[in-house]
């Protein structure tokens, strides 16, 4: 039976998808070919439903242990055996399921500005849904993921999760970095990753291909077809690494930049996370004063 001995998690989708790669081009690193196997958010209700998650965004190609084991067979001797699933953060179930299948797991976690964090995820929404930004009704205060208890905001507050797994874990157990250190510092943040995980810390991985670029897409069947759920799901374990990042590369050239945030709604809604803020920086000892600043 295989297991992992390391999980990333995290707010930061496009740094977590980054991570996934920087840490699967490490020779001495295996992580599960299945990318977001989201086991340990998956379960249901007595009608079936979905305990947790949308089935519209969030696919669960993992259900059982069985399948979980099985998606680490090819680790070999690698020292790092790994996966990444971002829902893990969000999911009040998760902390807890994964400590008590592997305790000694280490555990990554990526946290993003809260506000830039509940905008991307809208993007993601939106581009998930085929449905184009409108700056006149989403860049306002009345737009839907603005809204104080919207979905977008709720998971944008760290702190809570953040504490399921220092309740579940040994501190030494969890690493956790910033968005804005690997957007500044991409090999000092892999390099202290590859550390934390014990493996070598002076292997450079490629910095060269783009990963889950954000944005609006500039067409929307191309970002269909390069995002389909049931076409990743049957090529992903067959398409080779060169492959992939050429499929990768296309859909960077078919992104255009979302329109940034004006500031004085930016600095409107990050009033609304200044004390989780607070509470997340003293729960993980970074100083996040910067993240209260329209910047």
């Amino acid at each position: 039976m295989t297991l992992p001995n390391f999980i990333v998690i995290g707010a930061a989708k496009a740094g977590t998808t980054a991570l996934h790669w920087y840490l699967a081009d490490h020779p001495q690193v295996f992580m599960a070919p299945v990318k977001e196997t989201n086991f340990f958010a998956f379960g249901l209700d007595d009608e079936g439903r979905l305990l947790y998650g949308d089935p519209e965004l969030h696919r669960f190609p993992i259900r059982t242990l069985e399948e979980y084991e099985h998606a680490f067979d090819g680790a070999g001797e690698a020292l790092a055996v790994g996966e990444a699933s971002p829902i893990y953060l969000e999911s009040p179930r998760s902390a807890a399921r994964i400590a008590e299948v592997i305790p000694g797991a280490r555990i990554v976690c990526g946290i993003r500005e809260p506000v830039d964090r509940a905008y991307s995820d809208y993007l993601m929404y939106l581009r998930a849904r085929g449905r184009r930004l409108d700056p006149a009704r989403d860049l306002t205060p009345s737009a839907p993921w603005a809204a104080p208890d919207s979905h977008w905001m709720q998971i944008s507050r760290y702190h809570e999760p953040l504490r399921r797994y220092f309740d579940a874990f040994p501190p030494q157990q969890i690493h956790v970095f910033l968005f804005d250190d690997l957007k500044g510092d991409q090999r000092g943040v892999v390099r202290n990753l590859y550390r934390f995980l014990q493996v070598a810390p002076d292997f450079t991985p490629d910095f060269h291909t783009p990963h889950n670029i954000g944005g609006m897409p500039s067409s929307m069947l191309v970002e269909k077809v390069l995002t389909s759920g049931s076409l990743k799901k049957v090529l992903d374990p067959w398409v080779p690494k060169r492959v992939a990042d050429l499929a990768r590369r296309a859909r960077t050239r078919n992104m255009r930049r979302a329109p940034s945030l004006p500031p004085e709604l930016k600095a409107t809604l990050q009033e609304h996370f200044r004390e989780d803020i607070a509470a997340t920086s003293r729960l993980i000892g970074r100083d996040l004063s910067s993240w209260l600043s329209p910047g």
